[in-house]
């Protein structure tokens, strides 16, 4: 098992570099194919508005297949341009059980902490991962990274940044919440018009008395 990992950490040191991230190249390597070419270009257009304005690098690395410990794959491709590129952070999925990291740069841990990173990837990218929807999930994490950053450097991006999916009720919780004001409505309208039958009734029965107090009766007392 030893001889293995060995062998399975000289391979990636060798191999990774090959696929190094390079800011004059693109910042995605989507290999498990969870973009879409609108995600790709919102993720694209954001990451390099990052790098314009604030020289710090964001990348995508997903597998498309199986990685049960993404960190040393995350590290290397990190680690593989850091001499050129200081202020950088990849983001690694793998393509089968999604498992995620973050590797993030020692410069740009005063930008993104891992405690942040956790935070953010909760709040943003697992919601969506668990509706199966990988490519929102890791553009709008990705944006809030950016967003997070962009702050510290008290800059703003101007990009149109990717927002959480926010999830409208389903029709039958419409149907049963319009049934539910319909049926106040007409009690409403069923008790005020009783009350007003009801309050008519008293006025005509006290009307109907005699001597009516309203009436002089005629006769000298």
């Amino acid at each position: 098992m030893m001889k293995f990992k060995i062998v399975l950490f000289c391979f990636l040191a060798f191999a990774l570099p090959l696929f190094a991230f390079s800011q004059a190249e693109s910042s995605i390597d989507d290999r498990a194919k969870f973009l879409s070419e609108q995600e790709r270009s919102s993720f694209t257009a954001y990451v390099d508005e990052l790098y314009e304005k604030t020289h710090f690098s964001l990348y995508l690395y997903t597998a498309s297949s199986e990685v049960r410990d993404p960190k040393p794959i995350a590290d290397s491709l990190l680690n593989a341009g850091l001499e050129n590129d200081s202020l950088r952070a990849v983001i690694f999925v793998d393509g089968t059980s999604h498992y995620r990291y973050l590797s993030i740069s020692p410069a740009a841990q005063k930008f993104i902490s891992n405690a942040v990173a956790e935070r953010l990837a909760q709040k943003y990218l697992l919601p969506e991962f668990r509706k199966d929807r990988y490519g929102q999930g890791i553009i709008v994490f990705g944006a809030e990274l950016a967003k997070n950053v962009a702050r510290l450097h008290d800059v703003r991006l101007q990009s149109s940044l990717p927002r959480p999916t926010k999830d409208g009720l389903p029709g039958i919780a419409w149907f049963l919440i319009l049934a539910v004001v319909v049926t106040v409505i007409i009690a409403f309208t069923y008790f005020a018009r009783q009350s007003r039958r009801a309050a008519r009734r008293e006025q005509i029965r006290e009307f109907g008395g005699f001597p009516h107090p309203k009436f002089d009766s005629g006769f000298g007392g």
